[in-house]
Parts: C-alpha cells; structure tokens; sequence
C-alpha cells in the first residue's frame, strides 16, 4: 500500500550479510544467490512462531500497516486510513504493560498533514518519529519530528536533510534508523511504480544532515524490495522483497558480522510469517526476538499481526 522514495542517488554501494543454508535460487541484479528458507541461521534460532492478530481498533473499517515500537514495547505507531480513503495518517496507542491490551489508538493530531503519512519510525526512547509524507506535492520525502518527553505532543515536523535526494520523480519512504541516529535504511521507487529498492544513508552526528546514500545492491532483487527493518545495531535486517515468487511481497532477513561489512549475503525466507498474500512493513525488536507486520490481500486492508522467536 506504500512505497517509498529517494532522489538522485549518487553512489550505487551494496549493504549487508548473514550467514545461511540455501534451498533454492534467486536471481539477484546479475548474479545469483541463494535464497535461504526455514530457520534463522544467521541468528542461530528456529523461526518466529505463528503470527497473531495485533488489535488497535475496534473494528474492521480500516487498512492498517506501518508499525513502530518504542524499546519497551508500551507504546506503538502506525499508519492507518479508513476502508474507502486514499489518505493515511500517522495513528498511535500506548498500553500499560506488555501483557495488557493496546487502549484504543488516535491519530496524532499534531504531526498531520495535507495528503499522506506512512510508515512511522520511533525512537526506542519515544523522543524522535521519522515518517514518509506526500505533504509537498512531490511525491513521498522522509520527515522527522522530535518532543523533549514521553507523552508530550510531537513538535512540527521538518524535512529530513538527505544529500543526493533531491529528485521530484522518485518516492522515498519506509525509514528505518538506528538507535545511534547515524545509519538509516529507506526504499525508493519511482512515482507511481512499485519498482522499489533498498538504500541506506549515514552521518557522524545525529545533528548534521544523512548522507553517503548508497544503494544495496547485495541484497536487492531485480524485481522489487522495500520497508527495511534494522535491529540487531544495524547488523541484521527483514524487509519485505517480491523475489521468492515475483506475486505477492514475502518478508525476508540477512545479517552481516559488523557495520563495516556490507550487506551481501543471500536472504533467509521467514516462511513461517510468509503467506500467499502479501507480508510487508515489518518492525523488529532490537534484539530480533519480536516481529510485527501488516498481512494484507490482494486489494484488500492491511492488517498488523505480531510474532516471536
């Protein structure tokens, strides 16, 4: 239901590893890889277990996805709009431990905008949200707005400063930034395609403006990949790739040994969360044991499921 886009981007780089077992192949840009299935190998775990229903709303008019978590998991944002609509808006729900239920979710009123807003990344404080707007008029660019505490109202947000993204054309969305504020993986695609790719930008200092955008082209496909997850310190990271079948979008991993490596190796599948319907927009808990994701038909809403490994 989102895409997410970039500018020009100077550097075509790759990004990122794992280490796994392969069952079968798939062409990634020239080369081949293969692609991983079953267990989580580069985390030396099984796979999550069976995903549930994550109850937001109290009811089924909407079309949700997007979610983000802050560290200690009580409280949650996503995008949402009602079934029907075309706009999304950044939603948000807190709860009072992690066995309670979500208290029934409310737009955040302060940061919304005219047209769209998806794809909400918070901070593991609940300090700072990064999120992908239409607001301009030209397409989705990345914003960022910040508060002093928890439970305060979220400042206006600004755009965020990306060298090299500075195209009208292309859509960039789906940001996903470490707890350091110095790596972040987005997707780009042009208007009104889903030919998506991954891209990461950086800095030296959450205070100066991302740049260094490189494509990673180690472990995008040539048919489309998007809604990047970082955990794990920027080691691993899932997002949603058409590859495994060239239909729906199916949710896949890879990891690497430290930050200065790129991402590389062949995905792992995550098939006990993949479906024949779409699983995209995935969030993952920094230690990579809690999975949240939207499951969504073809044409049908989106709905966010949960699981755990």
């Amino acid at each position: 239901m989102t895409g997410r886009h970039i500018g020009a981007v100077a550097g075509i780089l790759l990004g990122g590893i794992g280490c796994m077992k392969a069952d079968r192949l798939v062409a990634v840009q020239n080369d081949v890889f293969e692609m991983d299935a079953g267990e989580d190998a580069a985390w030396g775990r099984g796979p999550f277990s069976a995903p549930t229903v994550v109850t937001l709303l109290p009811n089924n008019t909407t079309d949700i996805h997007g979610s983000s978590l802050t560290q200690d998991e009580l409280e949650i944002y996503f995008s949402c709009a009602a079934l029907g609509e075309a706009s999304f808006h950044i939603w948000h729900s807190t709860r009072s431990s992690l066995n309670a239920a979500w208290n029934t979710a409310t737009m955040v009123n302060e940061i919304t905008g005219i047209g769209s807003d998806q794809d909400p990344d918070v901070s593991g404080d609940g300090l700072t949200l990064y999120f992908a707007s239409d607001r301009a008029g030209e397409g989705y660019q990345l914003y960022v707005s910040r508060r002093d505490t928890k439970g305060q109202q979220w400042r206006s947000p600004g755009l965020v400063e990306v060298e090299g993204l500075t195209s009208s054309t292309l859509d960039v969305r789906g940001p996903s930034v470490d707890p350091n504020e110095l790596f972040m993986t987005f997707c780009s695609a042009p208007q009104g395609t889903e030919n998506f790719k991954l891209y990461s930008a950086s800095r030296t200092d959450p205070l100066v403006a991302w740049e260094n955008v490189q494509e990673l082209s180690g472990i995008n496909s040539n048919i489309a990949d998007a809604d990047p997850a970082l955990f794990h310190d920027s080691l691993s990271i899932i997002w949603s790739s058409r590859a495994p079948n060239n239909k729906s979008w199916d949710l896949v991993e890879v990891s690497r040994s430290d930050p200065s490596t790129l991402f590389s190796d062949a995905p792992t599948r995550l098939d006990s969360l993949n479906t024949s319907v779409s699983e995209r927009y995935p969030w993952v808990s920094q230690d990579g044991t809690h999975i949240l994701f939207s499951r969504e038909a073809e044409g049908g809403p989106g709905i966010i499921y949960e699981a755990w490994r």
